[in-house]
């Protein structure tokens, strides 16, 4: 998978630094590795173990499953699917201290079937038939997978319907709306107001295109981090005090066009040149980013000071847990 191919290889942590990590005990760990093959350690002239950030990833990952109702064999063979077969879209069922109880193991089927009927009730501007649909999906399996699986792929035939004329431009409105709306009750439920490691997510001025960054945000929230979500459209002057008021370990910005990716790049550029002078032992701020436009021209994240996310909400979520995990500060307020 894509997220754990970025991630690097090189064996440097011991099985008591991985249990830490990971919140996952050693004896669960090695037992995984003795049946399944996963994760794959080197091992040291003394036989010890050392484990690379890809191992610790991965161990997150397969937590995150079986915390879900998953059994670890379903887990792995998920994992092994989606490696095998690139095509396949990466979903992760997580949860936060058990507010959710998802049971099903991806289901390529099921999921095209609510998706197609997800998005053509949208297209007909029936929001009673998009939620009854909604609910159903929710009620077999986690919003994580609901979101990626369904809601995502819905929104997306519906943008490439009418970038190929065949729909109204207020459909896809419609649509964007009603995945705001629905987004957005998800986040309030998530109680993103509690949590750990504070982080901001907006879109700068001129970036309308919020859905893939609040389901982020709601995927962050449900796995405990503390989000302050503010939405489309913000002038950078209004982030960077934001940020110096809230002092976040990260925030997280999203682009969905090559001239919205250009406006993020210079954005970041002046929050951190703005932020630098007010970091120090206590406070360590870093930039996030992702939107589809950098899948589609890689060239444009070479220009802003941060890091590359992921391609979706999922792949966003394990990338920054294994980041706040592996950082040797405490990245931003916990109270």
């Amino acid at each position: 998978m894509a997220l754990f191919s970025r991630l690097a290889t090189r064996a440097v942590y011991n099985t008591s630094a991985v249990a830490q990590r990971t919140g996952v005990p050693a004896d669960t760990f090695r037992a995984w590795e003795r049946r399944y093959g996963l994760p794959s350690p080197i091992r040291t002239e003394t036989n010890q173990r050392l484990y690379s950030d890809r191992d610790v990833a991965l161990i997150l990952w397969l937590r995150h499953q079986t915390e879900t109702g998953m059994t670890i064999s379903q887990a792995v063979a998920l994992y092994l699917a989606q490696r095998e077969t690139p095509g396949l879209a990466f979903v992760s069922n997580t949860s936060t201290n058990g507010r959710v109880a998802a049971h099903h193991s991806y289901d390529g089927v099921l999921h095209a079937d609510y998706a197609r009927r997800l998005a053509e009730a949208l297209i007909h501007y029936d929001s009673h038939a998009a939620t009854r649909i909604l609910d159903e999906a929710f009620s077999r399996m986690s919003v994580e997978d609901g979101c990626l699986g369904i809601l995502q792929p819905a929104l997306h035939e519906i943008g490439t319907r009418w970038q190929r004329g065949e729909l109204l431009i207020s459909s896809e409105h419609f649509a964007s709306a009603f995945a705001l709306r629905r987004l957005g009750t998800l986040f309030n439920l998530s109680q993103p107001e509690f949590g750990r490691s504070r982080i901001v997510a907006a879109c700068i001025e001129g970036e309308f295109h919020e859905v893939g960054l609040l389901m982020t945000c709601v995927f962050l929230s449900r796995r405990g981090f503390r989000v302050v979500y503010l939405g489309a459209d913000l002038p950078v002057e209004d982030l960077i005090e934001t940020i110096t008021r809230a002092k976040p370990g990260l925030t997280l910005l999203s682009a969905s066009t090559a001239e919205r990716a250009i406006e993020l790049a210079r954005a970041s550029r002046e929050i951190q040149s703005a932020t630098s002078w007010v970091q120090g032992e206590s406070w360590k701020h870093r930039i996030g980013f992702g939107g589809r436009v950098f899948e589609e021209m890689p060239h444009l994240k070479l220009d802003v000071d941060g890091v590359y996310c992921g391609s979706n909400a999922a792949e966003a979520v394990a990338f920054i847990e294994t980041m706040f995990f592996s950082s040797p500060v405490d990245l931003g307020d916990t109270a």
